[in-house]
């Protein structure tokens, strides 16, 4: 069971230790949202603190994994969101997306489900 719970911490520190470093030294609207989001400092350290509070969230799930399973199913809602409010819309609207990070959110909305199924319901 543990396993299934690990793997998606594993990809959180992944993906997010370069994109906390990035959003943290002033590179996020670039790097991580491709210049298709407005800049702002302020919202871009909120945003980097978030993913950092995950980050370490995801460290400590890797040796406490079912205790911080909630961390996954919050990060499917607020990226299932953020995907429906945001990219949706400016998708249609045929505007500039950061296909980077939206194609990221689409595969932890796809997956995440499936490791928290094959941990506690199969």
């Amino acid at each position: 069971m543990d396993l299934w719970l690990q793997i998606p911490y594993a990809l959180n520190i992944a993906i997010l230790v370069p994109v906390c470093f990035a959003m943290f030294a002033g590179r996020g609207q670039l790097t991580v949202f491709q210049g298709a989001v407005a800049s702002s400092r302020g919202l871009e350290l909120l945003v980097a603190s978030l993913w950092l509070s995950i980050l370490a969230a995801s460290v400590a799930g890797i040796f406490y994994p079912v205790l911080f399973a909630p961390l996954l199913a919050m990060q499917v809602i607020y990226k299932t969101v953020w995907l429906l409010t945001f990219v949706g819309p400016a998708a249609s609207a045929k505007a500039r997306l950061p296909t980077g990070i939206a194609a990221c959110f689409a595969g932890i909305v796809l997956t995440w489900p499936v490791f928290l199924w094959l941990a506690f319901l199969r």
